[in-house]
């Protein structure tokens, strides 16, 4: 029986370091929608939102 493999995991940016500051959190720089919505997300849009932190020098780290 060939399964699909599982489909990839992508790290949170949470750096348990969480204090709203303005629109996005201190700690990952993230929105509250999007810390919200995380879970739930598709691997793509965790991506985009990588990106936009990376872009935007909001990443911080990835704890998993």
């Amino acid at each position: 029986m060939n399964l699909p493999p599982p489909p990839p995991t992508v790290p949170s940016p949470c750096t348990k370091v969480c204090r709203m500051e303005g629109a996005v959190c201190a700690g990952c720089g993230r929105t509250l929608d999007e810390i919200a919505r995380w879970r739930t997300m598709s691997a793509e849009e965790k991506l985009a939102v990588l990106a936009r932190l990376a872009r935007e020098g909001s990443a911080k780290g990835a704890t998993g």
